[in-house]
């Protein structure tokens, strides 16, 4: 009997860098990929990127289209995986591979351009606006979030080609974290993010002097996250306001996943005022650290804290505050003594009905369910590709998605 033949498959993304939405949706897929081929599956996995911080053994960079063009790699895949947001080149080769060879887009939305100050990054939103046009010529769209739907939609993908595929956390905590109501001393606030305009990092500065205003001590803010993605003006006046106040606001520049976790585990909230996400990966992983969760209604913050935090309009700092204000005070009542109920937008939760209502949320963000969702859509398109589903590949995906059900 002839040896089954392998399949090749080949994942894109522009750049590959640590705590980017994007760039996790990538490993994420390289990881369950991996776990296959430890099984035994008939798999090959190259990944495509313009920029990586780490390579890896599968890590193949090309600038352009013209370099991927000149890799046997690109003409071997069977499938192609492309992640689509911010704009860049790899992904405008959906236009000369073979129509036999299907392609997958997974759509992850970019900030509308009127949201953007920045001239350069304004043009570069422009463009990745263009570019969503080539998820037409994908045979499956998988939108990170419900939110990003309607962006495949309005670009034409049918809804036969779409479903969700929710990005899991990239930090999880390593053992049990602490309840909520057992932190004593100032109530932590977390801000995570990129420091642009578009994410709200002015209003979180804003409800910052509010809450230090008073000079009791009864805050502390932490703003967090990435100085390559943000704007250096808005670094500066953070870094300033922080030295001013070091012992209520503090600034976190690219921290890695263990000083991620470590923050999680000591703050109460996350406080995201961002005026757009179209998923925003920070909120699930709050949750998963038993924090509460306070946010703007922009996008797909209403979905993702899904009534067990509260949100508020968009821009409105004051209501921002009040939001700060009654979970400040139901944690310090519950300090003193009394059980913690905390407001949400389904109402007051006593302390477990919202540890309850926080895990079942959280079961349809899991890495189990990534992965089952995602080897399901990959089993269909390798059957319609050259390759085809052979025995020896459908058993060992079948096996671990059967190994996945009941993992949350």
């Amino acid at each position: 009997m002839s040896a089954e033949r392998r399949v090749h498959i080949a994942l894109y993304s522009g750049i590959v860098v640590p705590r980017d939405a994007v760039s996790r949706s990538l490993v994420h897929k390289l990881e369950v990929l991996r776990r296959l081929i430890g099984l035994g599956a008939p798999i090959d996995v190259t990944v495509f990127t313009q920029s990586v911080d780490e390579e890896e053994p599968e890590f193949c960079v090309v600038p352009t289209v013209a370099e991927l063009l000149a890799r046997d790699e690109f003409w071997a895949a069977d499938v192609h995986v492309f992640e689509e947001g911010m704009y860049y080149d790899l992904f405008n080769s959906v236009f000369v591979i073979p129509p036999d060879r299907p392609i997958m887009a997974i759509e992850h939305n970019s900030t509308p351009a009127e949201l953007v100050a920045v001239p350069w990054a304004r043009e570069a939103v422009e463009r990745s606006h263009a570019q969503r046009h080539n998820l037409t010529l994908a045979r499956h769209v998988a939108c990170d979030s419900e939110f990003n739907v309607d962006m495949a939609r309005s670009v034409g993908v049918p809804d036969e080609r779409i479903s969700v595929l929710h990005l899991p956390p990239a930090v999880t905590p390593v053992t049990p974290p602490r309840p909520l109501a057992t932190h004593q001393g100032p109530v932590r606030l977390l801000y995570l993010g990129r420091f642009v305009s578009a994410k709200g990092i002015a209003d979180m500065l804003e409800l910052a002097d509010r809450l230090i205003a008073r000079g009791d001590g009864r805050f502390q803010v932490t703003l967090a996250g990435d100085p390559r993605f943000s704007d250096p003006e808005l670094i500066a006046a953070m870094e300033a306001k922080a030295a001013s106040t070091p012992d209520q606001l503090e600034v976190v520049l690219a921290p890695e996943d263990a000083a991620m976790a470590e923050l999680f585990e000591r703050t109460d909230a996350l406080v995201i005022p961002s005026y757009h996400e179209g998923y925003c990966v920070p909120v699930i992983e709050a949750y998963g650290f038993g924090r509460f969760v306070i946010a703007y209604d922009a996008g797909n913050l209403p979905t993702i804290v899904a009534g067990r935090g509260l949100v508020v309009p968009t821009g409105d700092v004051d209501a921002l505050e009040e939001a700060v204000r009654r979970l400040a005070d139901a944690l310090e009542r519950s300090r003193s003594g009394a059980p913690l109920v905390l407001p949400t937008m389904r109402g007051e939760l006593g302390a477990d009905d919202w540890d309850a209502a926080v895990r079942s949320h959280l079961r349809g963000y899991s890495a189990a369910n990534f992965e089952r969702r995602f080897l399901g859509v990959m089993s269909e398109l390798i059957a319609a590709s050259p390759a085809g589903l052979s025995p020896t590949l459908e058993d060992v995906v079948g096996a671990r998605v059967a190994e996945l059900f009941g993992v949350d």
